[in-house]
C-alpha cells in the first residue's frame, strides 16, 4: 500500500512538473528589451515603433504611408530572438531580433515586403 502511494505521488509529480516549450521560451529579463524603430517597404510601406518589455512582450504602433493611418501592433520575442508581431488587420512581422538590429520579411494575405528595425 505504501509503495503504491509513493508510485502514485511520483507519477502525479512528474506530470505536474512538465513545462511546455512555449513556457520555457519565455524570459523574465529579455536581452532585447528597450525601444525599437524601423521601416518597412514592398506592397505597402511605412514605419514602426515598438517597445520590448522585460518579459519579452512587444507593444507598438505601425504607421502606413499610403493611407497616413496608424494601427497597434503586438507580439512576443523568445529568449533566442525569434519573434512574431501582428496587427488586428493581419499584418505579420516575424524573424529574429539581434542585439541592436533586425531585417526580415512581413506579410498580409497576398501582400509582402521587407522590414528593417534598429534598437534605440
Amino acid at each position: 500500500m505504501k509503495t503504491n502511494l509513493i508510485l502514485l505521488f511520483i507519477v502525479l509529480f512528474s506530470f505536474g512538473s512538465c513545462v511546455s516549450d512555449e513556457e520555457s521560451a519565455r524570459q523574465v529579463n529579455s536581452a532585447f528589451q528597450g525601444n525599437w524603430t524601423g521601416s518597412f517597404s514592398g506592397d505597402e510601406s511605412g514605419t514602426l515603433t515598438f517597445v520590448v518589455q522585460k518579459e519579452g512582450t512587444m507593444v507598438g504602433e505601425i504607421h502606413f504611408n499610403q493611407t497616413n493611418t496608424t494601427e497597434a501592433i503586438n507580439g512576443y520575442v523568445n529568449f533566442d530572438g525569434k519573434f512574431d508581431m501582428n496587427t488586428k488587420t493581419n499584418y505579420t512581422f516575424s524573424g529574429y531580433l539581434q542585439s541592436s538590429a533586425s531585417n526580415g520579411m512581413w506579410t498580409k494575405n497576398n501582400l509582402k515586403g521587407s522590414y528593417s528595425f534598429q534598437k534605440q
